[in-house]
């Protein structure tokens, strides 16, 4: 693990300046792809999936300004910064139950989801620890979210189902740069590249979502107080 760098800014010392912008990158991605989610789609699996979006990009934000201002505020907002990436993953999970027809399957599996979300606020605040957020996200989105798309494309025999996965495991490339701590110098670290590598990794899972959400648009049942002749 390679020192932090600083620098002086209007007396200030801030701590390695190119992570927070890369985390900016990601805030500002994330906030687009979730922007164009939610008004672009009326299912609730878009909705769901919007939020994914939207928290994970203010994860990035409030993780970036707290990285850069590290010596100034300690370390509740990074807690703060894990906690709502722990909540874009519930929302990924929620929005993967909208694949599941059985009503009873899915309080089974919405409880399981949240009794696993608490035990994830536990840890955040208890071990502090980055690891935890890593499992997490491990958990509920190769555990959870990867295998019920996986199920709902044998099922229905769409690709797009399949694509999630699939686009969900190209998250390992930055996820390995950043747990072997694979850097170019001071200022390019581990945190650069990885981030710089998720833009993408965001972008091809962003386009696989909406694919999906395409689909669950048009199975939505109609509101029957629409006319008959607009149906």
């Amino acid at each position: 693990m390679i020192e932090h760098t600083y620098i002086e800014f209007m007396g200030l010392e801030l701590a390695d300046p190119l992570t927070f912008i890369s985390d900016i990158l990601m805030a500002a991605f994330c906030a687009y792809f979730g922007h164009k989610l939610f008004y672009e789609f009326n299912s609730k699996y878009a909705k769901l999936t919007a939020f994914f979006f939207l928290f994970l990009g203010f994860s990035a934000f409030l993780g970036g300004t707290a990285h850069l201002l590290d010596l100034y505020l300690g370390k509740n907002p990074h807690l703060i910064a894990w906690t709502m990436q722990g909540v874009s993953i519930l929302f990924f999970q929620l929005a993967s139950l909208r694949l599941i027809d059985s009503a009873k399957i899915k309080v089974f599996l919405k409880g399981l989801i949240f009794a696993f979300f608490g035990i994830f606020l536990f840890q955040v605040f208890t071990v502090q620890h980055f690891d935890v957020v890593k499992m997490n996200s491990i958990v509920g989105l190769i555990g959870f979210v990867s295998i019920i798309h996986l199920l709902q494309y044998f099922q229905e025999r769409d690709i797009a189902y399949l694509r999630i996965p699939l686009a969900i495991a190209l998250f390992a490339v930055p996820a390995m740069i950043h747990g072997f701590n694979i850097y170019l110098n001071k200022w390019i670290d581990q945190n650069v590249i990885s981030h710089l590598l998720l833009l993408p990794c965001y972008y091809l899972l962003y386009s696989t979502l909406k694919q999906v959400a395409i689909i669950k648009t048009k199975t939505q049942p109609i509101p029957q107080s629409v006319p008959l002749e607009e149906r």
